[in-house]
């Protein structure tokens, strides 16, 4: 931690972002041979006919507000500056990955001091998941990249006043626009403010700030897709279709049902995605007992262990890899997410509920295992918190876990019961972990399910 901080400045920054690419081009170069899969061909395509002055339309040529239109459109800018290959796409996502981890490393200075701040972005360009995402064509790095910068403007705003918190709700309309999941995130600020001791109107007006912003960033795409589907909320519209997954009565099988729950979207010839959220609710009062168990699913989902990262890498290669080096990179994720987690923890339970880093992080993570809870889970959907909860894991590691270290805990009350309530946390995330594993188990029949 000493030669770290000592670090001048403008040579940390050259060091970090050169930790953070050398880690995401040893992986590139690894991964060379890998073609995209599933919903990556999806925004390749919607990418490409952007930057070909089709606009945003799907395979067919028909306008579609079906998938986010945030990560297509940086995708198009990428291919019309350096042209549409591969390569373009990789180079966008390892961009945002170091920009990613200079971001986390100014919030975490900004919180905790100097070597909170570079530790956590120093873990982060290393973080095994976060360094997968850099050969997959998917949202979550720039998602978390807009999040990130959203929460540096709010937490900036605190002191600065409303035009940080402005910038703050801009930045959350633009990553609304990546993954629409935090548009109504505005709403749950007002817990944030108050949780810093503001007053009612203080929490509101800011609150208001923000929401407005968040509109106006999204506010150009909810007209275009009005015009499309006559509908003034539609940022994309599988929503429905999104729903209808997590909440019909063959969400715990899988695949098994997946034709299935499709197929009940369709009306005559058509597909309206829209009919999901009729069908999921209709389901969920049938049935509220089942709908409970599937909320258990949908949350351990969230916090489940890692493995997106690293499967959708391997797919897409022309030869499997070795039942060895599958469990190799899952081990290696995996393991860096229990002790980013646990350490994550710890430097919480260390830190006073009005520290605004502190508070804002649990509201935010509070809100996307609900909307995680009424929608479908999944180990994804953790990803953008990562960065985040790395600066806790740095000020765990680096502060939180010496003082507890440095006293006896039978003999300090207070670090006694911060020792189990430690342990009682990492206890039921684990647990939750655990139960993912049991629910894939149902899923694929393994148990009789």
């Amino acid at each position: 931690m000493d030669g770290i901080t000592a670090i001048r400045q403008g040579r940390w920054v050259l060091l970090l972002a050169c930790t953070a690419l050398s880690a995401r081009v040893l992986w590139c170069a690894a991964l060379a041979s890998r073609q995209p899969q599933f919903d990556e061909r999806h925004y390749l395509a919607l990418a490409a006919n952007l930057a070909a002055g089709k606009g945003y339309v799907d395979e067919a040529g028909h306008p579609t507000a079906y998938w986010p239109v945030g990560y297509p459109v940086v995708l198009a800018a990428s291919y019309r500056l350096l042209g549409q290959s591969p390569m373009t796409g990789i180079l966008l996502q390892v961009l945002v990955g170091i920009a990613t981890c200079l971001v986390v490393s100014r919030i975490g200075t900004s919180a905790f001091g100097v070597g909170v701040g570079r530790l956590a972005g120093l873990l982060l360009a290393v973080y095994p998941t976060h360094v997968f995402y850099a050969t997959l064509y998917l949202t979550e790095p720039l998602f978390t990249l807009l999040l990130a910068i959203a929460v540096a403007l709010l937490l900036q705003g605190c002191t600065r006043g409303m035009a940080a918190t402005a910038g703050g709700g801009f930045a959350l309309g633009l990553a609304a626009l990546v993954r629409p999941v935090v548009l109504l995130l505005p709403l749950a600020l007002p817990l944030w403010h108050r949780c810093l001791g503001l007053r009612w109107r203080v929490a509101l007006a800011r609150t208001l700030v923000t929401g407005f912003c968040t509109l106006l960033a999204v506010s150009p795409w909810l007209v275009r897709n009005h015009k499309l589907t006559g509908n003034w909320t539609t940022i994309a519209t599988n929503a429905g279709h999104v729903f209808w997954g997590g909440n019909s009565p063959g969400a715990l099988r899988g695949d098994a049902d997946r034709q299935e729950i499709n197929k009940q979207l369709r009306e005559d010839s058509d597909v309206n995605f829209a009919r999901g959220f009729r069908l999921g609710v209709r389901t969920i009062a049938a049935a509220p007992l089942r709908a409970g168990a599937r909320v258990l699913q949908k949350v351990s989902y969230f916090f489940a262990l890692e493995t997106d990262g690293a499967l959708w890498n391997l797919k897409g290669l022309p030869t499997p890899p070795s039942l060895a080096v599958t469990l190799l990179l899952l081990g290696v994720a995996n393991a860096a997410y229990v002790f980013m987690l646990s350490f994550a923890v710890l430097g919480l339970l260390g830190t006073p509920r009005r520290q605004p880093l502190s508070s804002l992080l649990l509201v935010v993570t509070g809100y996307l295992v609900t909307v995680a809870a009424v929608f479908v889970g999944d180990p994804r959907y953790h990803y953008g918190l990562v960065p985040l909860a790395m600066i806790f894991t740095a000020k765990g590691c680096t502060e939180d876990w010496p003082a507890l270290r440095s006293v006896t805990p039978p003999k300090e009350p207070i670090a006694r019961r911060r020792l189990w309530t430690w342990s009682a946390i990492v206890l039921v995330l684990l647990i939750l972990m655990v139960t993912h594993l049991a629910f894939k188990a149902l899923e694929f029949g393994w148990l009789g399910g």
